[in-house]
């Protein structure tokens, strides 16, 4: 009987885990976009759906969208490059240490208004805590594990429009199948005056990735929502470092190709007319030569 009780008190606490985080009040069907009712059991009143489990709000039909797309490239990457703003974010947070290092991200979203904050492709969430230092009410969202607060799927989000102050995406777009979609799913569910930031990966090897994106192709992806603007991209690490850090080269491969990251940065020299850029085209150079991208972007308040 005690063991009864305990495993019926168990049941109760998992399905607390929907009714009471702050995050249930923003949740809706990620199959149809209906609201639901009956705070025990979420239930689509439109569709019926039902999560699968007590935080498993992946869509089971989704109703099929259209992305529209311009014939034409509607802007010209080289310019916009040109026009944005392209160095790295001064390093203003101080908080606790992430497991995966999202400083700069902290820093660029610290001078704005804290608010609620998704963390979409949260992995083993280590985001939560410098989030929650600088006063973010945060969620974490993946499609599978054991750590995400809830499992959704980036392509069928289950909150509402207009439900967050900021989401943040670590590495999580080059592994969508369809990040059109995705991204303009993130831009729904962005307050006006939002910011969506992450890092995207370009120079690294394949991990369980569908799109890898040069800065010509985030510029394209974003050109195809009108809401969200890019703020700001940097060059993460160099893709040099990413091949000597990560697999599908042997280890002493990868040693050699360490050994030249390292010769590169020591030898500027190599390239004289380079030093003699500005420091704008420096800039764009390192992007274009990132193993990953870092971004920012903001989602328009109406006119």
């Amino acid at each position: 009987m005690i063991m009864a009780q305990t495993s019926g008190l168990e049941d109760k606490m998992d399905s607390d885990r929907i009714v009471h985080p702050w995050w249930a009040c923003v949740l809706q069907c990620p199959d149809c976009r209906g609201e639901f009712v009956n705070d025990s059991t979420p239930t689509c009143s439109r569709c019926g759906y039902q999560p699968k489990e007590a935080n498993d709000f992946r869509p089971s039909h989704p109703e099929l969208r259209n992305v529209s797309f311009a014939p034409l490239l509607n802007c010209d990457p080289a310019m916009s490059l040109q026009a944005i703003e392209t160095s790295r974010p001064a390093l203003t947070y101080s908080g606790p240490m992430p497991g995966r290092d999202s400083r700069e991200l902290f820093s660029v979203l610290s001078p704005l208004p804290m608010g609620r904050l998704l963390d979409l492709g949260c992995g083993p969430r280590d985001q939560a805590t410098p989030a929650q230092h600088m006063g973010f009410e945060y969620v974490g969202a993946d499609v599978s594990g054991n750590a995400p607060d809830l499992l959704a799927d980036a392509h069928a989000l289950p909150f509402r429009n207009n439900s967050f102050d900021a989401v943040l995406s670590y590495a999580v777009l080059e592994h969508l199948h369809q990040p059109f979609l995705a991204l303009e799913e993130i831009s729904r569910i962005l307050k006006p005056g939002g910011s969506f930031v992450g890092t995207v990966s370009q120079g690294e090897p394949f991990h369980a990735s569908f799109f890898h994106l040069t800065a010509y192709g985030l510029l394209s992806l974003v050109a195809s929502q009108p809401d969200l603007k890019v703020a700001r991209l940097w060059a993460s690490h160099d893709t040099l470092a990413s091949l000597s850090q990560m697999g599908r080269y042997p280890r002493v491969t990868r040693i050699f190709i360490g050994l030249l990251n390292k010769f590169d940065s020591l030898t500027p020299w190599l390239a004289p007319r380079k030093q003699m850029w500005p420091a704008k085209e420096k800039e764009i150079d390192r992007i274009h030569r990132a193993g990953s991208i870092c971004f920012h972007m903001r989602k328009s308040f109406p006119c």
